[in-house]
């Protein structure tokens, strides 16, 4: 058989289940996403807030004039900032309720806005110590506030809901509603344009299935009987729609042998409804659907910590169709890898995530980029500061240096206001600092025109901010890092193929990429599927050809079951796959590895 010119191209997606051999996707990748069938590096991302005092497991947005309004719900706290076109973001705003709410490692929370005809739009925020299993029945708790506002969200007042009210599962806005959910299939909804009153005119409640509501999503209602939505409870899926007259809602049911592995995990895209079910995945489009899987769904079910289930979130990315899961895999406590199902390729793959993971996530429609919390707790860093000891002879603008602890920068306080003595009556935080070993309080200072000054601190470890799909490259403060991305090819195999028992040589590859910055090729296989995996050298594709001989890959190797892996990993590294073409021909019959 003479040299033959043949087409390296796979089916789209990633091929985690069964063995290696025996299918026609992608083998292994990383960072990487498929568009008209071929594979593309992902985007870059950028860290664009470091403060964040909480860990955030759940995050909403609204943009209006051209400021994205950020709140991010942790185990002890909701924290609020803006984003603006170019990145920036505002200073981060503590609205924790101070009033009805319990800090909890457990805790985890449900935004949505709703319009208030007296106080205009309201965020509303849930909360119930659901992290540990989504069964839960204790606890839950609303807030209210202005949606663009910093003061501290309160709590809706115990004479405003009925006595039976509960709200262990969460919340959701049928405008003009407000429906809170919870134990035993008990959903409640508010007094039209009012999300703080559940017992006055045109509020109600009902228990509409057997089991805890754990989830509610806006549905599109027909002529008559809007607004319409849904709501998941641990084993069944419940429309509730619109019919007016004393009864206001009438509710029924879409499935009752369905299931839901987290509250965060539903998603809609283009008014199709995808969630992870305890065992496979999930869709509703009018009726309850598995979506098919057939290349990672067990890699995904035998793989995640089913311990931390309810840390699994959805977030999509429409620019390609895909939407992500992450969620947390191995023995990992943290999201750290990302199920990917592309609606638009009808096609699966997978990816790490990077930065041992991320929180919580959302596409804000305006901002037109994922934005994802991270999971790494940094040095510590100075929060708050009240004075112990105020000293003699200090004055306003004096900048005092924290004496003792251990770390990168030494925070500074400046002051703001003394007494007659010149003795500090108050502080701001003018460089918080960067710690791995915290001075004890009270901390002593330097600097000044004064003596004796002492301040009663609190550090913390605050976590980081992400937009997605920003250039090519990660992005952190000043440092900026490549971003390994890779994909290896199904097999080539002529005894599969042609059933010729020969093993293939490769001669030569000419590589087609949209490229920016080089990239490497390998070629890997063995002789035949148990033997040991043997991995050639690795070839640089250069971004530009600066020689005849770089227009093409030259490479003399066989395997009776070849592959190829191309991967980037430089600075503004990128890539799209196009048609590459190998010169192969048989090699000898060597069947044992």
């Amino acid at each position: 058989m003479p040299e033959q010119i043949v087409q390296i191209r796979s089916a789209p997606g990633i091929k985690r289940d069964g063995t290696k051999f025996e299918g026609d996707q992608y083998v292994d990748g990383q960072w990487v996403r498929f568009q008209r069938g071929l594979p593309r590096k992902m985007g870059g991302y950028r860290s664009i807030n470091k403060f964040l005092r909480g860990k955030p497991r759940a995050l909403h947005e609204y943009t209006q004039d051209l400021l994205t309004y950020i709140h991010a719900g942790s185990a002890n706290r909701v924290e609020r900032f803006y984003i603006d076109g170019t990145y920036n973001t505002s200073v981060i705003t503590d609205r924790t309720p101070t009033s009805g709410f319990t800090a909890d490692d457990a805790n985890l929370w449900q935004f949505d806005v709703s319009y208030d005809t007296t106080n205009g739009n309201q965020i509303v925020a849930q909360v119930a110590p659901n992290l540990n299993c989504i069964c839960n029945s204790e606890g839950g708790e609303i807030f209210t506030g202005d949606l663009l506002g910093t003061g501290v969200l309160t709590a809706v007042p115990a004479l405003n809901k009925p006595a039976n009210f509960n709200c262990t599962g969460g919340i959701v806005v049928l405008p003009p509603y407000t429906f809170a959910f919870g134990n035993d299939g008990y959903a409640a909804w508010s007094v039209p344009n009012n999300p703080a009153d559940y017992v006055g005119s045109g509020a109600g409640n009902a228990y509409i299935t057997g089991q805890k509501i754990v989830r509610g999503m806006p549905l599109r209602g027909g002529p008559g009987n809007s607004p319409s939505g849904l709501f998941w409870s641990a084993n069944a899926l419940v429309r509730g729609s619109y019919v007016g007259g004393t009864q206001i809602f009438q509710f029924d049911t879409i499935s009752t042998q369905t299931s839901i592995l987290s509250a965060a995990s539903v998603i809609e895209y283009d008014g199709v409804f995808y969630w992870i079910g305890t065992d496979r995945f999930l869709m509703f489009n009018g009726v309850v659907r598995e979506i098919e899987n057939n290349i990672n769904l067990n890699f995904f079910f035998d793989n995640i910590n089913m311990s931390q289930r309810q840390k699994v979130f959805a977030i999509k990315v429409p620019r390609f169709g895909e939407i992500w899961w992450c969620f947390p895999r191995g023995t990992s406590t943290e999201p750290n890898h990302a199920i990917v199902f592309n609606v638009r390729e009808n096609t699966w793959y997978d990816t790490a995530l990077p930065n041992e993971g991320r929180g919580a996530g959302l596409f804000p429609a305006v901002f037109q980029k994922p934005l994802m919390s991270g999971v790494q707790a940094q040095n510590y860093t100075a929060f708050e500061a009240e004075v112990a000891a105020g000293g003699t002879g200090y004055v306003a603008g004096d900048i005092l240096q924290v004496s003792n602890g251990f770390g990168q920068i030494t925070t500074e306080l400046t002051v703001a206001t003394v007494d007659g003595v010149g003795a500090v009556t108050g502080v701001t935080i003018s460089n918080a600092g960067n710690y791995t070993e915290i001075p004890s309080n009270p901390v002593a200072t330097t600097g000044g025109t004064g003596v004796g000054a002492t301040f009663d601190m609190v550090f913390e470890q605050p976590y980081k901010f992400w937009v997605h799909e920003v250039g090519t490259d990660e992005i952190d403060g000043t440092s900026q890092n490549p971003i390994q991305s890779f994909f290896e090819t199904a097999d080539i195999s002529l005894p599969a193929t042609a059933g010729v028992n020969k093993a293939t040589q490769v001669l030569m590859l000419e590589p087609d990429f949209v490229q920016s910055g080089d990239m490497t090729v390998q070629v890997r296989g063995r002789a035949n599927a148990r033997s040991p995996e043997v991995n050639g050298e690795i070839m640089t594709i250069t971004e530009e050809a600066a020689t005849p001989e770089e227009q093409v890959v030259f490479l003399k190797t066989q395997r009776r079951e070849l592959r190829f892996r191309f991967e980037s990993n430089t600075l503004g590294g990128d890539y799209q796959m196009g048609l590459v073409l190998a010169h192969v021909q048989p090699g000898d019959g060597t069947t044992l590895g």
